[in-house]
């Protein structure tokens, strides 16, 4: 089958038409991907520690452990409380408890209050499997371990001593250090 010159320049108009719509039909699914990258970029930067009693919603959820029902039981506890003055005023709030308040200690501070944690001492060589589960990064695996280590080899002296506990390690002991007493 042979195309006349008028068929030929027919055909050739008709595909470069097509690639034309389709370059825009890719530029405009571009745009999008490049819409979404934006938005990412534009993100707000967070610098820890934040002011808990003026932190936004979105500023909060930027908290590890606090999510969109924490971050709105914080400001609405804010709105009608006023301010928090201590880091053990959030355990008032609903769904914080004292550890999730320990947690985010650090990410935290109050503005025109003093940054006190009123956290209890726990007696490491005395304590139960309940009061060793409040220590961060205790779990009930490791609060055994301390207890039948401590009954096996007698108390511990220093902080250090915890290191021979299976399960616990340099990262662990750093965050109980300042909360154990012997």
């Amino acid at each position: 089958m042979r195309f006349t010159v008028s068929e030929k320049r027919l055909i050739f108009i008709t595909f470069v038409g097509l690639i034309i719509l389709l370059g825009f039909a890719l530029e405009k699914g571009y745009d999008k991907q490049s819409a979404i990258v934006d938005r990412v970029d534009q993100r707000k930067i967070i610098e820890f520690p934040i002011d808990i009693n003026s932190a936004s919603y979105e500023d909060l959820l930027q908290i590890p452990g606090i999510g969109p029902a924490k971050a709105k039981a914080i400001i609405q506890f804010r709105e009608q409380n006023g301010p928090f003055r201590t880091i053990d005023d959030l355990v008032k709030v609903s769904g914080i408890g004292k550890v999730t308040a320990q947690r985010i200690s650090s990410f935290v501070k109050l503005e025109g209050f003093p940054q006190v944690v009123g956290v209890k001492k726990i007696n490491i060589n005395s304590s139960g499997l309940e009061e060793l589960l409040e220590l961060p990064g205790i779990g009930e695996v490791k609060a055994t371990e301390i207890i039948k280590f401590r009954e096996q080899k007698g108390p511990f002296r220093k902080p250090e001593d915890l290191l021979q506990v299976p399960g616990i390690g340099p990262k662990t002991l750093e965050k109980i250090k300042d909360m154990i007493v012997f």
